[in-house]
């Protein structure tokens, strides 16, 4: 290794060393043997003597000897060199000169063998003067033998002897003069070369103990006259070390690209004040969707897991948009996928390909978009071993909200299911109301919607009690229910006058509708308690029973519910309203450059629920669904007796709103009597029922059946009827004929009795 502060056209004299280094070793042992013998005038002078050399030994290994003193005065470079044993040897003299002064020749004498008398503390003093002037010579031994320690070879290193090559030379010089010198940028920050090439330098930055090196490639940069995307500085074993790697030609282009954005995430990211501290990037590969770059975002070895950035900030840092970057995690915690774009695949958006688009899959996912790597963004609208699936589709005036909630409402069409819409505001979703099996517009109407909802949710929980179902399964005579509320706040808000019955309905949707084929899909611009009834139940039912289509909205929205881990970089609010960067703006007017109108983010956002990818998706681009659904197969609860009676049912309150009408003389709706359905009868219910059907009716005599003829006249399972007739026989509850095996009966009625 070659470092700045040891200049590479300096060599020191080997037998100056040799000489030297004789006489830090001689010079305690000199002292000890002479002063005791000089009277003590003189020894006195000899001690003010040495404390000469004593403060020199002192002040260069203290580092109060600057570089550039030590360069200009002659064996500077020795000086340098042997900072400690030069201490120590003068630590070591000083005190047998001292001794010697003060007690004489019986001081000397406890110095130098006073190590024979331990334990005392002659002997502590004894042992520690020897051990240092044993350190002295331990440390200079390779001196002594003629040699310096060998260094292991490094790729494209500089030699450590020898002819220094000319190039390491400039680059030692430039930093010593521009950097590290006194007149430098950073005074005493220290390069120290390992490899040196044709194309590149990699060095170690060392500042003095307990200072962090403040080197940036910006400096670097000025100082060897080349771009700062050539120049990567990461972080050494301790602040006080970094390391430096340098391009000394330019790199292709796809080295650049990647080089650089790898050098750029390295200076900007990943310091430890930075967005993602501890990462670096592996993989980098073109991203043909994007016309960017896509990579691996990697946590170093000493980094428990990623931190996952706010996506403004690694915008910032990146000197790009929010549009434009993306940081998705995955299942390892040591990961992340990482794209920086040149353009976003989003911002044309994709119209809707057919209604066919929307068919789910055999669980229940239909895709509403595609996301930035072009996989579908899809949300689960519901689940055949579960049920339906709730949804929040949540953003603010043009975030595309009303988009998303057609192809939503579109979806339940195509895949069969019934939808009673509610739109609150009447004119937000014209087409969702005419592929509805119900549709209440205005206030009035959608609380009509919602108490039709109830009515049907009613209807099920009967029903399920009297067939003991545990699992809902859709068919044609009994499909999945969806009630889409739209601008949910003007009947569930605080200031609604049908707040406590909106909310009372919703929520009993939201706990019971899942598991009986009935979801709630609420579409509003914030999810604020105070607009969903003031009802955690309804939120929190709603969204972790389903998912939630976050688009545009305000930053706390993200708070209002516990998102994934993946999802906490995410800001909807971060999320601009139209697609214009800031190169395209001028900082002065031209009136004859004509307006590029910006186009709307909408439909740009984010799917949450149970597939879970933490990318940015625009939703599929459908002005109106009209044309896209069948008005001859609208699909309505076809399991719900009263639905003729839907008008009136809509009409009448129910929960806390609900009224005794009968004093005013108006009619109003009540629940049929759910369906009484059969069970199934057991085995023992049968073989009762055969021995009932031959009982004697007068009780003369007892009616006997034959194991063959109960299995025959049961259909249950002989062994099955062999174990019930024993148990029952057992019981008392039928008898034997004892007079031929394996016929059962009916014991008379006296006897029962008796």
């Amino acid at each position: 290794m070659t470092t700045d502060s040891t200049p590479a056209e300096t060599i020191r004299n080997p037998t100056v060393e040799k000489r030297l280094a004789i006489a830090e070793i001689a010079a305690p042992l000199v002292c000890a043997g002479i002063m005791p013998l000089l009277d003590p005038q003189a020894a006195t002078t000899m001690s003010t003597f040495l404390a000469a050399p004593a403060l020199v030994a002192a002040a260069n290994a203290s580092g109060l000897l600057n570089d550039r003193l030590l360069n200009d005065i002659p064996g500077g470079d020795l000086l340098r060199a042997h900072r400690r044993p030069m201490f120590i040897s003068a630590v070591a003299t000083a005190t047998a000169a001292a001794t010697a002064t003060l007690d004489g020749q019986t001081g000397i004498d406890q110095l130098v063998a006073g190590w024979m008398t331990m334990p005392s503390l002659a002997g502590l003093v004894s042992v520690a003067w020897f051990g240092a002037v044993g350190f002295v010579g331990y440390s200079l031994r390779r001196v002594l033998a003629g040699h310096r320690r060998p260094h292991k070879a490094t790729h494209n290193a500089a030699p450590a002897t020898g002819p220094v090559d000319a190039a390491v030379r400039d680059i030692l010089h430039s930093w010593h003069a521009h950097v590290s010198g006194e007149n430098g940028a950073h005074p005493g920050q220290h390069l120290t070369l390992t490899a040196h090439g044709p194309e590149m330098w990699e060095g170690i930055i060392e500042a003095s103990p307990g200072r962090p090196v403040t080197v940036s490639s910006e400096t670097v940069s000025g100082v060897y006259r080349l771009p700062a995307d050539w120049i990567s500085i990461t972080e050494g074993p301790h602040t006080s070390s970094r390391n430096i790697r340098v391009r000394t030609v330019a790199p292709s282009v796809e080295e650049a690209q990647y080089s650089t954005l790898e050098a750029r995430w390295l200076r900007r990211v990943a310091h430890k004040a930075g967005c993602m501290p501890g990462t670096h990037l592996e993989g980098a590969i073109p991203d043909p969707a994007t016309g960017g770059v896509a990579a691996w975002v990697v946590a170093d070895e000493d980094t428990d897991a990623i931190t996952i950035p706010d996506q403004y900030r690694l915008a910032g840092a990146l000197h790009t948009t929010t549009l434009l970057v993306a940081v998705e995690p995955t299942s390892n915690p040591r990961k992340a996928k990482f794209r920086l774009m040149e353009r976003s695949p989003l911002q044309n958006g994709t119209p809707l390909p057919g209604a066919e688009a929307l068919l789910a899959n055999r669980n229940g996912f239909v895709q509403l978009g595609t996301g930035i790597s072009g996989r579908p963004a899809r949300v689960q609208l519901f689940d055949p071993k579960v049920g339906a699936q709730h949804v929040v589709v949540a953003g603010v005036t043009g975030s595309g909200k009303g988009g998303v909630l057609q192809l939503i409402c579109l979806s339940y069409h195509v895949n069969k299911v019934a939808i009673l819409y509610g739109d609150p505001k009447g004119s937000s979703n014209p087409a969702v109301a005419r592929m509805a099996a119900y549709a209440g517009c205005g206030k009035d109407g959608a609380m009509g919607t919602l108490r039709l909802a109830y009515a049907i949710l009613l209807h099920r929980i009967a029903e399920s009690a009297a067939t003991d179902a545990k699992n809902f399964v859709a068919s044609a005579k009994r499909p999945y229910v969806a009630v889409p509320l739209d601008e949910f706040a003007q009947v569930l808000g605080e200031k609604s006058e049908h707040m406590k019955e909106a909310s009372f309905i919703v929520a009993a949707i939201a706990e019971q509708g899942r598991s009986l084929g009935m979801a709630m899909v609420l579409c509003g611009q914030i999810m604020n308690l105070d607009k969903m009834g003031s009802d955690t139940s309804i939120r929190d039912n709603i969204f972790y029973g389903g998912a939630l289509v976050l688009l545009r909205s305000d930053s706390g929205q993200k708070q209002r519910v516990d998102l994934p881990h993946a999802f906490a970089g995410i800001d909807p609010s971060k999320i601009p309203a139209f697609w214009k960067s800031d190169a395209e703006e001028s900082l002065i007017y031209d009136p004859n450059i004509p307006e590029d109108d910006p186009s709307r983010t909408f439909g740009v956002g984010y799917v949450i629920g149970p597939d879970e990818r933490a990318e940015m998706m625009r939703a599929w681009i459908q002005e109106s669904a009209d044309g896209l659904f069948d008005p001859a197969n609208i699909v309505y609860p076809a399991d719900f007796p009263d639905w003729d009676d839907r008008e009136l049912i809509a009409a009448t309150p129910v929960g806390p709103a609900a009224v005794d009408d009968e004093d005013d003389g108006t009619s109003t709706w009540a629940p049929s009597a759910p369906v009484q359905f059969t069970k199934e009868p057991t085995a023992q219910e049968k073989i009762l029922t055969a021995l009932e059907e031959r009982r004697d009716p007068i009780s003369v005599e007892v009616g006997y059946l034959h194991l063959d003829q109960i299995t025959q006249m049961t259909s249950v399972a002989r062994k099955t009827v062999e174990n019930t007739l024993s148990r029952l026989a057992k019981d008392g509850i039928v008898v034997r004929n004892p007079g031929a095996a394996g016929e059962y009966g009916l014991p008379l009625i006296a006897d029962e009795e008796s």
